[in-house]
């Protein structure tokens, strides 16, 4: 690999501090556009498809580079397998995707390119991603293990058609107002329903996450005490009670195809997720839906908080890599290149954590899947006021015992509080 002057980074790091709104001219140095070589590169679906969308820009900014990207099912599970076996074995891509989900899993292992070193210097620029992705990518020992790519702020997405044949007010302004908080969430959202045939909500674990995230409280503590004797856990599995005693909650599985095509079968009138839902409703779930659609912030906790973060990923180089220029190249054009971003966000709603990119053209425009709404209104403010969340790596195994004891909740099992007990001896079990 060719040396990169630390002082030209520097340099020209300063400089993309000082300039421009956007993301190209706030681009950190990468190698020039000579470099060559083919880079393999993980992820999973659909960012693999994403991938591939980029090639043409890309190639036009490095004609010598050759990307073949693989993707595997399932950033938390068997994609994660598969990457936690090459990494044991010294083996794998150039390049690999990290979950938010399983990053405090993965973060800790030594086999990624330490990125706050030379020739990379990535540290000069973390400034530049949004400060909790910038420090969940960084160890306490200063390591950069990858890069920020996109986060998760999210926001309340709803059916302005529904809600108008509800009778309910159908803009973004007015169905956060009325839905104030969560009591209210739940009395004006009855209205909606129709028994056996249309609910509210997706799925009950959506409360349970956002009641969480919005009052900072995550499955354990900075020191890696288990959280779940926190007061905001048991609130929740009663918000979760209550919405079930008035039918919102749907009886589909996260993720099944019943649930996916419930969206489109306009089954579902709202669910609280990430930017990248929009994603998902647009190409997969509800593609003819366009008009249909709006977003507000989701209902304010006691504390009067509207903001959680629901997602990201992150994208790094492995040392067993024989082409690291060429992966750099790569990950940092990805991540902060203003045509990469644009058409990330435009064609897959993936929200940059590359902060210069929020105040272009091309983040806040008029959306014609929501009916002509500037959705950015929505996630900026939720990105600048959201809480940290804490990582660990036993993350995944608390939230599969949450999920578990909510369903029982909303089927009727359980009490809230004999189902935070059952998730309190699974967790104990397993751990």
């Amino acid at each position: 690999m060719r040396p990169i002057k630390t002082a030209l980074l520097s340099a020209l790091a300063a400089l993309a501090l000082a300039s421009a709104p956007m993301a190209q001219e706030a681009a950190p140095y990468r190698p020039g556009p000579e470099t060559s070589g083919t880079i393999k590169v993980w992820t999973w679906p659909n960012n693999d498809r994403t991938f591939q969308a980029l090639m043409p820009a890309f190639n036009a900014a490095y004609p010598n580079i050759k990307v073949e990207v693989q993707g595997f099912p399932n950033g938390d599970s068997q994609y994660l397998n598969t990457l936690q076996r090459a990494l044991l074995s010294n083996s794998g891509p150039d390049v690999a995707m990290i979950e938010i989900g399983v990053l405090a899993l993965l973060r800790e292992r030594p086999q990624w390119v330490d990125l706050a070193q030379d020739p990379y210097n990535a540290d000069a620029l973390m400034s530049q991603f949004a400060p909790f992705a910038a420090a969940n990518v960084t160890r306490p020992d200063g390591k950069i293990v990858a890069l920020p790519k996109h986060t998760g702020p999210g926001g309340l997405f709803y059916r302005r058609d529904i809600f108008a044949e509800a009778g309910l007010a159908n803009a973004p302004g007015d169905v956060e107002a009325l839905f104030a908080d969560w009591n209210s969430f739940i009395e004006e959202g009855q209205k909606v329903v129709k028994p056996n045939e249309r609910w509210l909500i997706a799925n009950g674990m959506e409360i349970v996450s956002t009641m969480m995230a919005q009052r900072g409280v995550n499955w354990f503590d900075a020191e890696g005490k288990l959280q779940l004797e926190n007061p905001v856990v048991l609130e929740a599995l009663q918000v979760v009670d209550k919405a079930a005693d008035a039918g919102l909650i749907s009886p589909f599985a996260m993720w099944s195809p019943e649930w996916q095509g419930a969206f489109g079968r306009g089954q579902i009138a709202t669910i609280m997720s990430g930017n990248w839902f929009g994603g998902l409703l647009k190409r997969a779930f509800a593609p003819d839906d366009d008009g249909k659609w709006g977003v507000a912030a989701a209902p304010a906790d006691s504390t009067g908080n509207r903001s959680f973060n629901a997602g990201g990923d992150h994208i790094g180089i492995l040392e067993t890599s024989q082409n690291k220029e060429a992966a750099w190249a790569f990950i940092s054009w990805v991540v902060t290149d203003g045509e990469s971003l644009k058409q990330q966000y435009q064609n897959d709603d993936l929200y940059p954590a590359w902060t210069p990119a929020g105040t272009t053209e091309w983040i806040n425009f008029a959306d014609p899947y929501y009916d002509g709404q500037n959705v950015n209104e929505v996630f900026a403010q939720v990105q600048a006021n959201l809480i940290p969340a804490t990582l660990n790596t036993d993350d995944s195994v608390v939230s599969a015992a949450m999920q578990t004891v909510v369903n029982n909740i909303v089927q009727g099992v359980s009490t809230p509080e004999q189902a935070l007990e059952q998730a309190k001896a699974e967790v104990a079990a397993r751990l």
